[in-house]
């Protein structure tokens, strides 16, 4: 049985916003700055990615790609995801 492909709608759209706004008021932040939002917005993401239940191949047959491409997309090793340190491709 081939995975549904991930989507996002007015559920979705919800939840994150109801998330945005409790972190928000968490951290004592305001989100009509646009830094603020996007980067409270960046930690859902972050941890949302460390609670994805399986393996690259796995994330590859769900999102229709490549296991290389998932590797580069969601390992926290990928010189495309993390551009903090140095990539040296060689």
């Amino acid at each position: 049985m081939t995975p549904a492909p991930p989507r996002s709608g007015h559920d979705t759209w919800d939840l994150i916003e109801t998330a945005l706004r409790q972190l928000a008021g968490r951290r004592g932040g305001w989100l009509g700055d646009p830094l603020t939002a996007i980067t409270m917005l960046a930690s859902l993401i972050d941890q949302a990615e460390r609670m994805i239940p399986a393996s690259r191949a796995g994330i590859a047959t769900a999102l229709g790609t490549s296991p290389e491409q998932a590797e580069l997309q969601y390992s926290p090793r990928s010189p495309v995801r993390d551009t903090r340190e140095p990539y040296d491709p060689d």
